[in-house]
């Protein structure tokens, strides 16, 4: 009798490690697979979040960055198909692992675009902060993605930068057959129209976001603006970043 249970468990421990391994291969190949689509912060939330398979949201405040290429219509007219999805991947991919470094999420990329979000899903009260931080090493990193198109002969590009800190709706949004976690309301729209106003090579964040990125924030007072957004009543005041601490912009 005791050689029959000594044999059944050792059959029971056989199977739970099998059971542990496949599930462990089984994780794996999910973050490998949509690790691709998803920063590991929102896959880890719709893997372990009771809320990730439901339609809705909740409000909070966060810090978003929009960016966009400068003359990339242009671009994509005058170069080879292939030569310039290349050079795009590549900037995304530069900018994705600056955004993954400073704790941010991208929600969207819409052509050659980053929508991005920091403090969501989890809350981060540096996200302001963070998303400052980066957007100052995204413009920083910009010189050695312009050495990496030089030395395949493409073209210098840049980008600007908007950033706004202000309460949005996150959450999925969508249907039972397919759903995306993303965020809406007026501050995402806000954030998009700040973009809008920036040069390439700019970061303009609004008076929300200067005030809770704290002091290491470094700005031009002299190339300040106060702009009328489209959708916005009163004008509003933006903030030209030049630095974060000691890391300057090069001009």
């Amino acid at each position: 009798m005791n050689m029959e249970l000594k044999k059944r468990v050792e059959e029971l421990e056989k199977e739970n490690r099998e059971l542990k391994e496949n599930l462990a291969h089984r994780e794996d190949f999910i973050h490998n697979t949509f690790g691709r689509y998803l920063t590991d912060e929102v896959l880890d939330w719709v893997l372990n979040s009771k809320e990730s398979n439901v339609v809705g949201g909740e409000r909070r405040e966060v810090t978003m960055l929009f960016t966009d290429m400068r003359d990339s219509t242009a671009l994509s007219e005058s170069m080879h198909s292939c030569e310039f999805i290349d050079m795009l991947n590549h900037f995304l991919s530069e900018m994705t692992n600056l955004i993954n470094a400073w704790n941010g999420n991208i929600l969207d990329f819409v052509g050659d675009a980053i929508v991005a979000v920091f403090g969501a899903p989890k809350p981060n009260e540096d996200a302001a902060r963070d998303a400052v931080a980066c957007a100052v090493a995204m413009q920083r990193n910009m010189d050695t993605v312009n050495e990496w198109n030089l030395s395949r002969g493409y073209p210098g590009i840049s980008v600007g930068i908007g950033i706004h800190t202000g309460e949005a709706i996150l959450g999925n949004i969508g249907s039972d057959i397919r759903l995306k976690y993303d965020m809406i309301g007026r501050n995402v729209n806000l954030a998009a129209r700040i973009e809008g106003f920036t040069k390439g090579g700019q970061i303009l964040i609004s008076e929300e976001a200067y005030k809770a990125a704290g002091k290491k924030v470094k700005i031009n007072p002299e190339t300040d603006l106060w702009v009328n957004p489209k959708g916005i009543q009163e004008k509003i005041h933006l903030y030209d970043v030049i630095g974060f601490g000691s890391k300057i912009i090069p001009q």
